[in-house]
């Protein structure tokens, strides 16, 4: 999946409008639990996007920290919710949650 290659998949949507993204659409996009979408509704079509800003963490690559958005800047604003979120992440791994 991290190659680059478009696929598609199917979603139920249950009786008032709710719908599940798979596991491997969230992994792909860095996306977790209260992360924006925004829809952009077309003709016969909807386009589903993060909200960078959202999304937005900050990763560890050896004994750097690294921006993890490809594509987008940052604000500091953004940079502290991103350790915000690596640190609860952190903890619910260190929790056994």
């Amino acid at each position: 999946m991290g190659n680059g290659i478009c696929f598609t998949v199917d979603i139920v949507m249950d009786k008032v409008g709710r719908m599940v993204l798979p596991k491997e659409i969230r992994d792909r996009l860095h996306l977790v639990g209260g992360d924006f979408l925004e829809a952009e509704v077309r003709a016969n079509e909807i386009l589903l996007r993060p909200r960078r800003a959202s999304v937005a963490r900050i990763s560890r690559e050896g004994t750097r920290a690294v921006w993890d958005a490809p594509g987008a800047s940052a604000t500091v604003e953004e940079i502290a919710v991103a350790m915000g979120r690596g640190r609860a992440e952190r903890d619910a791994r260190a929790g056994g949650l």
